[in-house]
């Protein structure tokens, strides 16, 4: 379990594959403020900030808060850690490489479907 809010964050940059910046961009928090977060000069975030990080990364909001229970999650399904880190991975990538991964799943699909495609 990673002990400090800064630790659980370092975590998902490098588990995520994430530069500082793009993070911030992502949550709609300046660099400087995730900055203090990870050096520790601001120990309580706002509500804000920690609802932003779990819904942009489909990240379980109680394990951003006291590193309890698992780090992804996906509201309204039971999935595995690894998983639904996958669909946050996914979630990192613009729209016209999401399509591309997309038409690769479905080729996948109907080769291992014996050509008979899956119903949207």
């Amino acid at each position: 379990m990673k002990k400090t809010l800064a630790e659980r964050l370092e975590f998902l940059l490098s588990n995520l594959g994430i530069r500082r910046r793009d993070f911030s961009e992502r949550v709609g928090f300046t660099q400087s403020y995730l900055s203090m977060i990870l050096n520790g000069t601001k120990k309580s975030p706002s509500a804000r900030f920690f609802d932003a990080v779990a819904r942009e990364f489909s990240i379980n909001p109680d394990w951003l808060r006291s590193g309890e229970g698992e780090v992804y999650t996906v509201p309204g399904f039971a999935l595995a850690p690894a998983d639904a880190e996958i669909i946050a991975r996914y979630r990192l990538l613009p729209p016209a490489e999401q399509a591309i991964v997309d038409e690769i799943i479905n080729a996948l699909l109907l080769k291992s479907l014996g050509g008979n495609a899956p119903e949207k």
